[in-house]
């Protein structure tokens, strides 16, 4: 109905009716009306950035230092909650919920302004934490890691977007360079931690370390991180969270995950379970994507995005980069423990050359970004560095000496420097800002996607082989089933005479196993060498105001469209 229409039908009725008519259909054009967000581009002085990185690295350290204190003490914690066939959970279950709800974090930002979402992030993660360091059985750990992992999915995604508001594209390169060097290193601290937490004191303070450290960090919040009020109805806004494509991914990813982790260890590949759980997360995942692409009006991953072809190779090269890192964190460790004899805490310290090394390539990237306005050249020689490394690294045996091992790490961690944080201005790049939030939290759902599933395939590609050679050996059920739940745990049960001769027997199967997991990666990698070269372009990298980043406004109804750019090889 028009103005005009309503004035003229009103005619001889009193003022007070004709206002609640003229009223009723300005609420009804309000509610048809699409729904925006407010633009939080805040730049600020360089004395300003500095204080927001010491905040934004405070949140990324206890993110990833969660993720990895329990590379090296997964075996402890099963061993003390007599749970040594769960111990894949235990880490499992935080993967699988922060990976799906880094989708809706993206969103939410927009909603409720990116430090309130932060603090509720950081507030459910303490709380997850702390009640897993109080857990009584595994059952109970494994339930208090997924809930850290609601907490813990959306605060690297918010720290992306915080520094992309905060500073202009170009310049992005350098301080996200910086961010990349903290994610190292606590990558590389996160074992060597856990190990010494889990072997001199006890698992737990592995998550009591969690509760100062978050503290911290929500003052470094409070005091160093300026806000940008967001106006506007945000219970209308909230209409627009897709909720229920969350739960169609959470669903999908997590029955995908457990057939892979069922299948050839505790059950037959062909088994009703294992080819159920694989079928209907299957079903899931597709049915995520249909509602992605026709069921809702504000989606999660909104389908226009990927009519850009930076976005399409960024988002491959992550679900490659997340399967190779958390493969990296998790199994070479235990690589050098069962193949090369090492202790736990020698072998949590082999990460080191790795993660030292990246952060150094990680920050040199970042200022090449910065300096010269190039992403590609980095992505491409990280990559190429990464396989190499790799390849070289799945040739290492109880010979190798120390050199080789060293070296063959600082190549792969001058790869992992190289390939995340420039990755990062690429996918921005690539898309109109209104549609930045979603996109760089779909990257991030890639690649934890990624991290996740290899995490899995790589766990039961080693199962699959132990199988076989436990088969042949004639063990017992029993010992069969305890020995497939912790082999180190097994094999100190066992008398000196009869542990020597079973770990002669299966010292070769594991080689085996990390050669050819070590070779997917270099595969991998090889791959993401083809996927950048072919799908992302250089693009012109915008310094100066955020007008000139395709900053026109957040509409975010149905057929929004990328900013148009100035490609370049």
């Amino acid at each position: 109905m028009s103005n005009t229409a309503l004035y003229s039908d009103s005619k001889g009725s009193s003022p007070n009716t004709e206002s609640a008519v003229m009223a009723s259909e300005d609420v009804e054009a309000e509610a048809s009306a699409p729904i925006t967000f407010n633009e939080q581009t805040n730049y600020v002085p360089r004395k300003t950035i500095i204080t927001i990185f010491l905040a934004c690295s405070t949140v990324d350290l206890i993110a990833i230092m969660d993720q990895t204190t329990l590379a090296a003490s997964l075996s402890i914690i099963g061993e003390a909650l007599d749970a040594s066939d769960k111990t894949s959970w235990i880490s499992g279950g935080y993967f699988v919920t922060s990976t799906c709800f880094q989708l809706l974090y993206g969103r939410l930002s927009d909603v409720w302004s990116r430090k309130h979402v932060l603090y509720a992030g950081l507030a459910i993660f303490f709380l997850g934490s702390l009640a897993a360091s109080l857990a009584q059985t595994a059952t109970q750990l494994i339930i208090f890691r997924a809930l850290t992992g609601i907490g813990g999915g959306g605060l690297v995604t918010v720290v992306q977007l915080i520094v992309s508001d905060v500073v202009p594209l170009r310049t992005r390169g350098k301080y996200q360079g910086i961010l990349g060097a903290v994610v190292a290193l606590s990558n590389g601290l996160g074992p060597v931690i856990g190990g010494l937490l889990a072997t001199h004191a006890s698992w737990r303070w592995i998550f009591r370390l969690n509760l100062p450290l978050t503290a911290l960090t929500v003052c470094c919040v409070v005091f160093f991180l300026p806000l940008r009020k967001v106006t506007g109805d945000w219970k209308r806004k909230l209409q627009a969270i897709d909720f229920f494509g969350a739960l169609l991914a959470l669903g999908g990813t997590s029955l995908l995950l457990l057939g892979l982790t069922w299948g050839g260890g505790e059950r037959p590949w062909r088994s009703a379970p294992v080819v159920g759980t694989i079928t209907g997360g299957g079903v899931l995942c597709v049915a995520f994507v249909v509602w992605q692409w026709k069921g809702t009006a504000y989606p999660l991953v909104p389908m226009h995005i990927f009519r850009s072809g930076i976005v399409n190779g960024a988002c491959i090269t992550m679900f490659l980069h997340g399967w190779n890192i958390l493969v990296q964190l998790y199994y070479i460790p235990v690589f050098y423990q069962l193949a090369m004899g090492y202790s736990a805490l020698k072998a949590a310290a082999m990460l080191l050359p790795i993660t030292i090394m990246a952060s150094v390539s990680s920050t040199l990237s970042g200022l090449v970004v910065h300096w010269l306005g190039r992403y590609r050249e980095p992505i491409l020689f990280g990559w190429v560095a990464w396989a190499v490394g790799l390849g070289l690294f799945s040739t290492l045996d109880a010979s190798s000496g120390l050199g080789k091992q060293i070296g063959y790490a600082l190549l792969t961690g001058v790869g992992l420097g190289n390939t995340l944080q420039p990755a990062l201005i690429a996918i921005q790049a690539g898309v109109a800002r209104r549609d930045m939030a979603v996109t760089t939290a779909f990257r991030n759902f890639t690649r934890n996607l990624g991290g996740t599933l290899g995490l899995a395939i790589a766990g039961t590609i080693l199962t699959n082989l132990l199988t076989t050679t436990t088969t042949a050996l004639a063990l017992s059920p029993t010992d069969h089933t305890l020995f497939l739940r912790n082999p180190t745990t097994y094999l100190a049960s066992l008398p000196a005479a009869e542990a020597a001769q079973l770990r002669a027997a299966i010292l070769p199967v594991y080689q085996h196993g990390f050669r050819i997991i070590f070779r997917i990666g270099a595969g991998m990698a090889a791959v993401a060498v083809v996927v950048v070269w072919a799908l992302i372009p250089q693009v012109e990298l915008e310094v100066s105001s955020p007008t000139e980043e395709g900053c026109e406004g957040l509409g975010l109804g149905p057929g929004a469209e990328p900013a148009e750019r100035k490609g370049g090889a």
